[in-house]
């Protein structure tokens, strides 16, 4: 199976010490045509590997050439996921668009997982990935 994920573009970022979850971040289509007008789900999926449950959000931010729209205007979005229960997995589902001015290349995009205290205004732990995606 491990192949086939290196195949669809699923990688799994490793259990750092000291962070109480694992995620790993699947891209479908895998690619971009560029100069058109189309969209790529960046599927997240993050795992509570501890015996106590916490929330969670996920944040992505995006290069001057994608959006999350067709007009290609918004950078940053953020997904609150909940509390995610102990040995749970939740899904966070981000739309990233071209559009006709997007050139040919590799775009890199910051994904940051959150771990909150109490409410989403308080961050335990954070954890960072660049997930690469190409434009064709």
């Amino acid at each position: 199976m491990g192949f086939l994920d290196e195949l669809f573009g699923k990688k799994e970022e490793p259990a750092k010490p000291g962070l109480p979850f694992n995620f790993t971040t699947t891209l479908r289509p895998m690619r971009l045509s560029a100069r058109k007008e189309n969209c790529v789900e960046v599927l997240v999926s993050i795992t509570n590997v501890t015996s106590e449950p916490f929330l969670a959000s996920a944040t992505l931010e995006l290069p001057k050439a994608l959006g999350f729209e067709n007009a290609v205007v918004a950078k940053v979005k953020e997904i609150r996921l909940g509390e995610i229960p102990a040995g749970k997995t939740k899904v966070a589902s981000f739309s990233v668009c071209a559009s006709s001015q997007t050139a040919a290349g590799t775009y890199a995009m910051v994904l940051t997982i959150n771990q909150h205290y109490r409410d989403y205004s308080h961050v335990m732990n954070y954890a960072k990935k660049t997930v690469e995606i190409r434009a064709v």
